[in-house]
């Protein structure tokens, strides 16, 4: 298996697909894990996936800036969109034609068209299919992500991966032997350009254990909560238009609430909105839960990304009403009304979390079957079994 991180800690959506994607191929399966590290600080992450693998591999690649526009000027000298650039480090390249010279493997499962590169290294007398994991389409999300963002070392090259490496992500399916899509939407996409080749939906999941309540909820809370990543430009995005667009029109009519923005490393943006009143910032915390369990309602009003929110399930598998746009929710199969509130616009916003307060049977309800759809539909064990038959499906009638 061959991730753009080390899943540990778990703390973003792509992490802990990873993350749990690994803890259910070892039950039944010798996984070798390679992957990037960005500090020498992050080797003692190491002994935390090691149990469920047979061997791990990382290779540091810096993110500082020098080092990144290094990788980037290489990748285009190539002809490599600068993207991948990024998530490109040589000595790993060396690493996986090492081991596929030596190594018999089944199975080499990439995470994410970011790294799609590697499999170019794979040795000639490796007979083993390739398969790519996506968690979003990648050239879609970026697409979103540059009618939003502001100007940044970011955007410009996601820009320039635009202009000079238009069809970057359809060049890099080639070399698969099958894809996993998150969504029925991805599925398409993959199917449309994999012709004969096998595509398998795996959907997002949950740890509808871990994710439980363990009070029950009240809906005379005044907080409202977001919880990601908060340098991922879609978040930062999303909490800065609710900040900016939602929060004031909402306080004049529920003066008391606040907004809890729940995750590691808030960019500048993020960290200046810790200055209006109602507003907090956490950074990173070890545990999510207790700031759910706690808030009156879950928002997700992102305007951007791709694939589904690991949050939204999150948040619906603990009972706590969710609020969220279209986009923020898509590729889940959910009930407007039902197990999910949706808003697009402010006054949507305003007058769903309005409604939360007003009516607490019914913000109850909403909870409880947000609760029932994540136990049902999306628990990890459920979600995850589908990867097997893709395996199956590119081996042909062997064995795994």
């Amino acid at each position: 298996m061959l991730s753009p991180w080390l899943p540990w800690p778990p703390h973003d959506g792509a992490r802990i697909r990873i993350l749990e994607t690994l803890k259910f191929l070892s039950q039944r399966h010798r996984v070798t894990l390679l992957g990037h590290i960005n500090s020498e600080e992050e080797r003692a992450n190491i002994k935390d996936v090691a149990e469920l693998c047979e061997e791990v591999f990382v290779e540091l690649i810096s993110n500082r800036a020098d080092a990144r526009l290094v990788r980037m000027m290489r990748a285009a000298g190539s002809g490599k969109p600068f993207i991948q650039g990024i998530h490109y480090s040589q000595s790993l390249a060396r690493r996986v034609r090492a081991l596929t010279e030596k190594r018999d493997f089944n199975i080499i499962h990439v995470e994410l068209s970011l790294i799609s590169r590697y499999v170019r290294s794979v040795s000639p007398r490796s007979r083993a299919k390739t398969i790519l994991s996506t968690h979003n389409i990648e050239s879609q999300r970026f697409e979103r992500e540059l009618k939003l963002s502001s100007w940044s070392l970011r955007r410009l090259v996601l820009l320039a991966d635009s202009v000079l490496f238009r069809n970057w992500e359809e060049r890099a399916l080639a070399p698969f032997d099958g894809a996993i899509a998150v969504s029925e939407h991805d599925k398409s996409w993959l199917e449309s350009r994999f012709g004969e080749r096998p595509v398998g939906l795996v959907r997002n999941g949950v740890d509808t254990r871990y994710f439980s309540r363990t009070s029950p909820y009240s809906a005379a809370s005044q907080k409202i909560v977001f919880t990601g990543v908060m340098d991922y430009p879609p978040n930062v995005d999303a909490v800065v238009w609710f900040v900016e667009a939602i929060l004031p029109q909402l306080k004049g009519i529920c003066p008391a609430l606040s907004f809890q923005i729940v995750g590691a490393r808030p960019s500048p943006r993020v960290g200046a909105l810790a200055v209006h009143e109602g507003v907090e910032v956490t950074g990173e915390v070890d545990d999510i839960r207790p700031y759910v369990e706690d808030a009156l309602g879950f928002v997700v009003p992102l305007r951007s990304g791709g694939g589904t929110r690991l949050k939204i399930l999150q948040a619906m598998s603990m009972g706590c009403p969710v609020i969220s746009t279209s986009i923020g929710a898509e590729g889940l199969e959910l009930v407007a009304g039902e197990n999910v509130l949706f808003a697009e616009h402010p006054d949507e916003f305003v007058e769903h979390i309005a409604l939360l307060q007003a009516q607490p049977q019914q913000a109850r309800l909403l909870g409880e079957a947000g609760r029932r759809c994540a136990l049902e539909r999306y628990d990890w064990q459920t979600c995850l079994g589908g990867i097997e038959d893709i395996y199956r499906r590119a081996m042909g009638a062997q064995d795994l």
